[in-house]
């Protein structure tokens, strides 16, 4: 009898026991194995120079980087990879970012692990996997474009603002980089926050981890 042709799968997430957890999950299954499992990109990129992967579930947000940069990364090292993105944010943007991104695919980690080995056959048989409790017209209408994106309700000045707050600058520091006083920078701050809805710094990482931007 012949001995079945599993498809090799490389898991990337920061968590080492959400990881093992998953990937025994996976082992069980006849049709599926874990070509390895890994916590960092570095390790993931290399993982793909050394062997041939059928599908890579990638975590979306990690410290250092995120699911957008990476599956791009990881799709330049093998083109013909499928990349099925994971995370517990359920935001039709964030979902949409990873699609226009490359992955094949979006679930959540709150999901079962039979659905989350569901949505792996289904990338892999080269299905656009969307979880059941998000609007997939929401998301579509975004990968293509239509709708408006949290950060284009900034002006020029509040997107160059947003991006040094994110990246750890202080107000003072934002002032004096720009030519600007420490109020003026103040109140730019308090109109970013109205329009993106966010309360915090946190909430404006968070936001860019979702739109891609901490990688710009």
């Amino acid at each position: 009898m012949a001995a079945v042709l599993k498809s090799q799968t490389l898991l990337v997430d920061d968590h080492p026991l959400f990881r093992a957890g998953l990937a025994l999950a996976i082992d069980r299954e006849p049709d599926l194995q874990v070509a390895a499992e890994v916590g960092t990109p570095a390790d993931a990129v290399e993982v793909l120079r050394r062997q041939q992967v059928d599908i890579a579930v990638v975590d979306v947000l990690m410290p250092k980087t995120n699911g957008i940069s990476l599956a791009t990364e990881l799709l330049e090292v093998q083109r013909d990879l499928k990349v099925l993105a994971l995370s517990v944010l359920d935001e039709p943007v964030m979902i949409a970012a990873m699609l226009r991104a490359g992955a094949s695919g979006y679930a959540l980690k709150t999901q079962p692990p039979s659905e989350i080995i569901e949505a792996v056959r289904e990338v892999l048989s080269g299905t656009v996997y969307l979880p059941p409790r998000v609007s997939r017209e929401a998301v579509l209408s975004l990968v293509q474009g239509n709708g408006e994106r949290p950060l284009e309700r900034l002006t020029r000045r509040e997107r160059e603002i947003f991006d040094l707050l994110i990246h750890g600058n202080t107000n003072e520091q934002i002032g004096s980089r720009l030519f600007i006083s420490r109020r003026t920078v103040e109140t730019h701050r308090q109109r970013i926050m109205r329009k993106l809805a966010t309360h915090s710094i946190v909430d404006m990482i968070r936001l860019a981890a979702r739109e891609g931007a901490l990688s710009e």
